[in-house]
């Protein structure tokens, strides 16, 4: 059986965000061979992230701490995303965004980038607001929050409850989309996506990396001159031989999506892009937290830079 869990972050159990959750995992277990539980995360104990790295320096890859998320992959909570073929991530909209719970839970995969072992499950999103709304921008996270995970992102629905009966057959639709997702996950193995897979993939997504990591490396300027990598090089910011290399590859990578860009090839420029970024992470990392704060290497499913291309 294909498994599918109905995360949500309301405190609420009888409200908007439940209705519209329960029609899209009524509309997912009408699939024969489909699964559904809905998990309300106020069900379960566990807390913030406190930055003690050991679920990277850690083999299995596992968090520490003693709670539902954690005790080195026995918490409950854990248990059951491992046993997940897709999820759904279902937000009340609070303070004009998704709400602290799901963004908590996403935080707590944490030690899934060290593994990989999420890269490729599919997630759909809710976002219901029932006051001023902002359910848009709550809908953009919930994706955002996706990506990072490396999910394959199926869809989501930014709900008002003004609209609530059209959410509703919408919902229903988009279970049936997940539904199939789960299948193809369960039956042929999960398929984890490059970088590249990934980026270009998002492109039609509500959340799009692309520009916004444009502006992470180019310090939201438009002169590749006030890149922030060249920037760093100009400073003597990296010290160490290594991360100085990888620093300059990258630096020459987005030389490279500059190009692209101002040729009008947006396949190469994501490319060449998606390539900068990984080796920004790379050099980032063997610079300020291999010895100094993590205390160990990058983990070989993170960011790894024998998938990128040879020439951008």
């Amino acid at each position: 059986m294909a498994r599918i869990l109905g995360i949500i972050g309301s405190a609420r159990k009888d409200g908007y965000t439940v209705r519209v959750l329960d029609r899209l995992l009524a509309g997912a277990s009408a699939t024969p061979g489909v699964e559904v539980e809905r998990v309300h995360l106020l069900s379960y104990s566990f807390g913030p992230c406190t930055s003690c790295y050991e679920c990277i320096r850690a083999v299995q890859h596992r968090c520490v701490l003693p709670d539902d998320m954690g005790r080195r992959g026995e918490g409950s909570l854990w248990r059951l995303i491992e046993g997940a073929n897709a999820m759904v991530w279902a937000s009340p909209v609070h303070c004009w965004t998704a709400d602290a719970l799901v963004h908590l839970f996403v935080e707590r995969l944490y030690p899934f980038l060290w593994t990989g072992e999420l890269r490729g499950i599919p997630v759909a999103t809710l976002a219901v607001a029932s006051n001023q709304g902002f359910q848009l921008e709550a809908h953009r996270l919930l994706c955002h929050l996706a990506f990072i995970t490396g999910a394959r992102y199926v869809g989501g629905l930014p709900v008002h409850a003004a609209c609530l009966e059209g959410a509703l057959r919408d919902a229903e639709h988009l279970g049936h989309r997940l539904a199939a997702a789960a299948l193809a996950d369960e039956r042929d193995g999960r398929v984890a996506p490059s970088d590249e897979e990934l980026w270009l993939a998002y492109q039609t997504a509500p959340w799009q990396v692309y520009p916004r990591y444009v502006e992470n490396l180019t310090a939201g300027s438009e002169d590749p001159e006030h890149s922030l990598i060249r920037q760093a090089l100009a400073r003597g910011a990296f010290s160490r031989d290594e991360a100085r290399a990888l620093l300059s590859d990258a630096d020459a990578a987005l030389d490279a999506f500059w190009t692209a860009r101002s040729n009008g090839t947006p396949a190469e420029a994501i490319r060449a892009l998606v390539k900068a970024s990984a080796l920004w992470t790379h050099a980032t990392w063997k610079e300020f937290l291999e010895e100094q704060l993590i205390k160990a290497p990058p983990p070989s499913a993170y960011r790894p830079l024998s998938g990128q291309s040879e020439s951008p």
